[in-house]
């Protein structure tokens, strides 16, 4: 009890600067403070009468829990949140005048939210956030609508997450439409978001002075709510995005928060305005902002937005896959582990669509897994589709499912019931175009039709993001090869359709277009019986592709100009050539199942395969 009483006032004084200062007490103090906490919690609330002393323990056990919190050390942190809990009691909201009861039980039951949030422990995430929706003012408790925001995206709950955030928002006063925009309300948006925006100079960012929390709070609540809609497709992701500028321009605030609002707008340039120029300018403001603030998790998630979404058009894929590995690397330096992971997952679709050669890319992306598995499970679900199209690739099962314990089912149908149960048009998407990808490289072009079909009828399809390369790219492939077979017009037609977009892109950035445009343009030729040109056309894609380092796509030139040539040439060594050295392409790639394929369809002997496919094939998994 004299130790108690010798140290009360600057235990108190601790509490008092954790409040005011971001660093916080010196380490001594606060060791001094953590072995005062563990003694007092041994003897427990019950033996402390007086109601003064129960809240100064509790506020210990607050201040050694924030210390925890700040350690990454969780699981102690939510003990020592849990602890104040019980000093401090139930009911026990109203101020007394001395210490502020309600600050003080707001700052343990946020705390512990927090921690259990940190801990994957979601039913203690609920019921510490009822606890506050139920004792505090609405402004006060939106950190913990964003913490139990939080919570439900770890369960895919997008659509839950976008009804409340859009009722949280509306009760701000904040004018977003009570129903889904459409495309004429998002035009209008658009339009005064973009009138708004043009007397905006990057040069106000460095003057404008950081608001207070209620202001940043409001943020990150578009935040968490615009990320929701994104997996949703929803018409409120532009819509948000809209809103969410506006209410910066219009308050000229410009924290790490707001680049967020910059980053979307930069891309709803691309989708609505197809202004690419535009959409750079944006993201490059948006970069500007978070360079006036330390390194977070927004600064994760606002480089996964500008180098996957925005800046992939013009920047080669080589150089787009380092700035988002940069990305990840610095979310687990700082922590975010679970925003790291969007920037990781793209790394691996780069790897894969890029031509890496896939026996490697098969081990980064098992550890991949691994970690995603243990922070973020919708990232998880994505990559297990690239796993899967790895496998089919190299003609084996490494049963990427079993890492996940049965946490996201056992094989991508439980993935997409799961992704249309949540109204995941994004996963939904994703996974209909590893379908068609994996149906299209093994030769099964009716199912690949039938997978596109399906991929191109829901929302997310309307979006350009990385995957659309290559959805264009092979369906113009595919629709050029069937109107060779049937003289249809529509499949023509959307073969030319593919040339014109991958034309536009091409301006932008040769290196990411040049070998697709020239094999694009080659298929075109063939179907009007223009040998000479073809040849020409084919043998140029192939030098693009040899040049830019992508492999995959030099073997699919071969193969294509191979399947030409023998419709149109009396003698078929020249088409016989070309599948050995796009079987050879494909060796190299790591891609030994669609290897095989080829082999067996054009009947390639031995003489024609390398020795060194077999040994290849099972080398890691022997």
């Amino acid at each position: 009890i004299q130790a108690i009483s010798s140290i009360e006032n600057g235990f108190k004084n601790l509490y008092i600067s954790e409040s005011k200062t971001a660093e916080g007490p010196v380490l001594s103090e606060r060791s001094l403070l953590s072995i005062a906490a563990d003694h007092i919690n041994h003897a427990g609330p019950d033996f402390i009468l007086e109601l003064s002393q129960r809240k100064l323990f509790a506020t210990w056990n607050l201040i050694v829990g924030k210390e925890m919190s700040a350690r990454s050390n969780f699981g102690c942190a939510l003990h020592y949140y849990e602890q104040g809990i019980l000093f401090i009691g139930n009911g026990v909201w109203i101020d007394d005048g001395v210490i502020s009861n309600h600050q003080l039980c707001l700052d343990l039951y946020e705390g512990a939210s927090n921690a259990s949030l940190a801990m994957r422990n979601h039913k203690l995430v609920d019921y510490y956030t009822s606890v506050i929706f139920q004792n505090v003012r609405f402004e006060r408790s939106i950190p913990a609508w964003i913490i139990l925001m939080t919570s439900l995206e770890s369960f895919g709950k997008h659509k839950e997450i976008v009804d409340k955030g859009i009722r949280l928002i509306r009760r701000l006063d904040i004018d977003v439409p009570p129903s889904p925009p459409g495309p004429r309300e998002l035009v209008e948006s658009m339009a005064a978001t973009t009138r708004l925006a043009s007397g905006f100079r990057v040069e106000q960012i460095r003057k404008v002075q950081s608001r207070g929390r209620h202001v940043r709070n409001v943020f990150q609540l578009f935040i968490r709510t615009i990320v929701a809609t994104f997996s949703l497709s929803s018409p409120y992701l532009p819509c948000l995005s809209f809103v969410m500028m506006q209410y910066s321009l219009q308050n000229e605030f410009y924290g790490i928060e707001t680049s967020v609002a910059f980053a979307n707008f930069a891309y709803f340039n691309i989708v609505m305005k197809q202004d690419y120029i535009g959409g750079q300018h944006w993201a490059t403001v948006a970069l500007e902002i978070l360079n006036q603030a330390p390194p977070s998790s927004i600064t994760v998630r606002v480089n996964w937005i500008i180098h996957g979404l925005v800046m992939v058009w013009s920047v080669p894929l080589k150089e787009t896959k380092r700035k988002l590995f940069d990305a990840y690397q610095l979310g687990m330096k700082i922590g975010a582990f679970s925003a790291s992971m969007y920037p990781l997952c793209f790394c691996s679709r780069i790897a894969l669509l890029e031509g890496e050669n896939l026996t490697l890319l098969s081990q980064s992306v098992t550890l991949d897994l691994k970690m995603m598995a243990k922070y973020n499970l919708p990232c998880a679900k994505l990559v297990v589709l690239d796993m899967l199209m790895i496998d089919e690739l190299r003609g084996i099962d490494s049963k990427p499912f079993y890492i996940f314990k049965d946490s996201i089912g056992n094989d991508d149908k439980d993935i997409m019931n799961n992704a249309q149960m949540n109204h995941d048009y994004y996963l939904l998407g994703y996974s209909y175009q590893r379908r068609f990808i994996s149906a299209f490289w093994a030769g099964d072009y009716d199912s690949a039709e039938i997978y596109c079909r399906s991929m191109l009828s829901l929302p997310s399809a309307k979006a350009p993001l990385l995957q659309s390369i290559y959805t264009t790219f092979y369906r113009g492939l595919l629709g050029f090869l069937r109107h060779r077979e049937s003289q249809s017009e529509e499949q023509y037609g959307i073969g030319l359709d593919s040339i014109v977009k991958i034309e536009f892109w091409w301006q932008f950035s040769p290196t990411n277009f040049e070998s697709k445009l020239f094999l694009l343009k080659a298929e075109n030729e063939a179907s009007l019986l223009n040998v000479d040109k073809a040849r020409s056309l084919y043998e140029a894609s192939i030098k693009s592709a040899s040049d830019n380092g992508r492999i995959h796509e030099k073997g699919l030139a071969y193969e294509f100009m191979g399947n030409f040539l023998s419709s149109v040439s009396n003698d078929p060594s020249g088409a016989r050539e070309c599948m050995k050295l796009a079987h050879s392409c494909y060796l190299q790639w790591g891609a030994f199942g669609k290897a095989a394929i080829l082999s067996m369809k054009h009947e390639l002997n031995e003489a024609d395969v390398p020795n060194t496919y077999p040994s290849l094939k099972h080398g890691r998994h022997e």
